[in-house]
């Protein structure tokens, strides 16, 4: 289905049906979002155009869906506002758990811990009061 349609459909179904929707138009990625991010100041589509951009995020587009939420947080209506922080948080969050850390960054598939014939063996008493 063509990103039009989904989104001509989206916006005439009913509230209770409507997220049927989001998971089709969040596939669309960066264009999902910014198709979406316009209905963040309207009352009926806001909550709606919070989720397919949360989850646009989620699977891989946490910038531009970052962006496009506190971009719309201004226009959004009052209730709404809570919405967005939430899937700021969560974006992050998700963000932050996909990031390699310097240790990942730099290993290889063949580096493995350096193994010490002997164990390193000290003469001065560490922590010991005198």
């Amino acid at each position: 289905m063509e990103l039009e349609t989904l989104l001509t459909e989206a916006r005439s179904a009913s509230p209770g049906r409507r997220i049927e929707w989001r998971d089709r138009i969040a596939a669309y990625g960066d264009r999902g979002i910014e198709a979406v991010t316009p209905w963040l100041a309207d009352a009926v589509l806001a909550r709606f155009a919070v989720r397919v951009i949360d989850r646009a995020g989620l699977d891989g587009h946490a910038e531009s869906a970052t962006l496009a939420l506190r971009a719309g947080r201004k226009r959004a209506p009052e209730g709404v506002r809570e919405d967005i922080d939430w899937s700021l948080r969560r974006i992050k969050a998700a963000s932050r758990s996909e990031a390699p850390t310097s240790a990942e960054e730099s290993a290889t598939p063949d580096a493995r811990p350096i193994r010490r014939a002997t164990p390193r063996t000290t003469t001065a008493a560490r922590g010991r009061a005198r």
